[in-house]
C-alpha cells in the first residue's frame, strides 16, 4: 500500500473495534505503529489497521494527527460511513492542503443542508449550531449561527488552530459572502489537546496554536456591537463580538423553552441561573404565563435578561442573587406553578462528581420547595457531561428524587431530552457526546 500522507496503523484488537465501527476519536492505546516519527500537529494522516490472518493493511479512512493530545487521532473521514467522500480525499493525497479542504467543504454543506431539511422552524427561529463536532464529522469545531448574518466559529482542538484561515473561508463560502465571522477559542480544551506540549517543542513558530486565545481579533468599536435574532419567535440581543459565553448564545435550550412554554398558559414561572432569559422570556412571549421572575448571579445577565424583556414588551421581574441564598429566602414567602434550573457546569469531569452531586441534590430540594402547594413543574438540567453520563442518566433522575424526599414532595418524570437537534450527534460517538440533560417533573401537590 502505497501513500503520500503518513499512515497510522491501529491495533485490531476488541478494543479497537469502536474506530474501526465508525467512532471519530482515536486513543494513543488504539495506535500500533506509524509510517513517520516526524507527524505535526493538524496534519492529515491515513488511518489503517491490519487485516484479519494477513500482513497486509486495510485503510478505514483519514483524520487530522496530534501527538499531544489524549485524542491522537480525529478521523474526519471514514472508508463505510463517507464511501464517496472518501473516494474523494482518495484522488486529493498528493495535496494534503487541497484534500483537507475536499473534507470542510463537504462536511459543512451536508451540515447546512441538514439544519435546512426541516430541523429548524425558519418563521421563528433565524440562530442555530451549524456544525457541532462529531455530530458533523468535525470534532473539534462548534459553529453557531446567530441572527442569520453573523457566525462564530468555536475551535476546541489544536487542528482547528492549524487550518483556522482554511476552515474561515469554506464557512464562508457555505453560509455566503453577506455572513460575518468571528473566531473563538476554548483555552481549557486546547489545554487537554495538548497547547502546552505542542508550544513546548517549538512548534508554535507561527503562532498557529495559540492564535487568538482570548477571543475574536476585532476593533473596540466592534466588540460593542449588538447582534439581534430571534428563537422561536421570541427577540434577543447577544453581543458575539466581545468575548463572552462561548458563542454569546445558548441555542441547545431551544426546544427544551418551546416545551416549557408550553405547560404556562396562566401560570407564574421561575428561571434560575437566567442567563439572557431564554425560559422566562419564551414563557411569556409564547407561553402566555402569568408572570415570571428571572435570576442570575451575574450583573451582566441579569442586564441582557432586562433588557431583552423590553425588546419582546413583556414584563419580567429580573433579580440578580445568588439562586442557593434566593431560593432560600423565598421558602414560606414565594412560591412559583413552574422552576426552570439550569445551572452552569458543575462537574467538569468525573473527579468531581461527588461534589458535583451534593451540590445538584441541594439546588434542586430547595427549587422544589418553592413550587405551589396545589402542584406544579420542575424543569431540572445538567450540562455537566460527567452527570449526564452516570449510570446511563439514571443517576442524575435519582438525585431528584432524593431531593423532592428532602423536601417532602412528590414528583413524576414526565420527560427527559437533550440538547436541540441542531447540536447533532454521532450514533457511535453519542455516549461521550451527549452533554445535556433537561428533565420534567411534575411536582404533586403537597399532602
Amino acid at each position: 500500500m502505497t501513500s503520500s500522507l503518513p499512515c497510522v496503523t491501529l491495533k485490531r484488537n476488541r478494543q479497537s473495534r469502536s474506530f474501526r465501527d465508525g467512532n471519530q476519536l482515536v486513543f494513543t492505546k488504539a495506535i500500533d505503529s506509524l509510517s513517520s516519527k516526524n507527524i505535526q500537529v493538524g496534519q492529515l494522516v491515513q488511518v489503517a489497521v491490519p487485516r484479519e490472518q494477513s500482513s497486509s493493511l486495510e485503510v478505514l479512512g483519514y483524520g487530522v494527527y496530534n501527538p499531544h493530545s489524549l485524542y491522537r487521532i480525529r478521523f474526519l473521514c471514514h472508508k463505510y460511513v463517507q464511501p464517496s467522500l472518501f473516494k474523494q480525499i482518495q484522488n486529493k493525497e498528493a495535496d494534503p492542503e487541497e484534500a483537507l479542504r475536499v473534507v470542510l467543504r463537504h462536511h459543512l454543506r451536508s451540515a447546512l443542508q441538514l439544519r435546512q431539511g426541516g430541523l429548524i422552524d425558519w418563521n421563528s427561529t433565524d440562530t442555530y449550531r451549524l456544525c457541532h463536532g462529531e455530530g458533523d464529522s468535525l470534532s473539534g469545531l462548534a459553529i453557531d449561527v446567530i441572527g442569520s448574518q453573523h457566525a462564530v466559529i468555536m475551535s476546541s482542538a489544536l487542528w482547528c488552530q492549524v487550518h483556522r484561515d482554511m476552515i474561515q473561508s469554506e464557512v464562508q463560502a457555505t453560509l455566503g459572502s453577506g455572513v460575518q465571522l468571528v473566531w473563538r477559542t476554548t483555552p481549557s480544551r486546547l489545554e487537554q489537546d495538548g497547547l502546552s506540549e505542542a508550544t513546548k517543542e517549538g512548534q508554535d513558530t507561527t503562532n498557529r496554536f495559540t492564535l487568538l486565545l482570548n477571543g475574536a481579533q476585532e476593533s473596540s468599536s466592534e466588540k460593542d456591537k449588538v447582534v439581534y435574532y430571534r428563537e422561536n419567535g421570541v427577540k434577543f440581543a447577544a453581543y458575539p463580538y466581545e468575548g463572552g459565553q462561548k458563542t454569546s448564545v445558548y441555542c441547545d435550550q431551544r426546544e427544551n423553552r418551546m416545551h416549557v412554554a408550553s405547560l404556562a398558559k396562566g401560570k407564574t414561572v421561575l428561571d434560575l441561573c437566567c442567563y439572557h432569559g431564554g425560559f422566562s422570556l419564551t414563557a411569556l412571549v409564547q407561553g402566555n404565563a402569568k408572570a415570571a421572575t428571572a435570576v442570575d448571579s451575574s450583573a451582566d445577565a441579569v442586564k441582557a435578561a432586562a433588557d431583552n424583556a423590553e425588546l419582546n414588551r413583556v414584563e419580567l421581574e429580573c433579580v440578580q442573587a445568588d439562586i442557593t441564598s434566593f431560593l432560600q429566602d423565598m421558602h414560606g414567602q414565594r412560591s412559583w406553578d413552574i422552576v426552570v434550573l439550569d445551572p452552569p457546569k458543575l462537574a467538569p469531569s468525573v473527579s468531581a462528581l461527588d461534589k458535583a452531586r451534593r451540590k445538584y441534590h441541594a439546588l434542586n430540594r430547595d427549587a422544589i420547595k418553592v413550587i405551589a402547594d396545589t402542584g406544579g413543574y420542575l424543569m431540572t438540567c445538567t450540562c455537566s457531561a460527567a452527570m449526564t453520563q452516570e449510570e446511563g442518566g439514571q443517576a442524575f433522575l435519582n438525585m431528584v428524587q432524593g431531593a423532592a424526599l428532602a423536601a417532602h414532595r412528590r414528583v413524576t418524570l414526565l420527560r427527559v431530552s437533550g440538547a436541540a437537534s441542531c447540536h447533532t450527534q454521532s450514533p457511535i460517538s453519542w455516549p461521550a457526546g451527549n452533554y445535556l440533560t433537561a428533565a420534567l417533573f411534575y411536582v404533586h401537590p403537597t399532602e
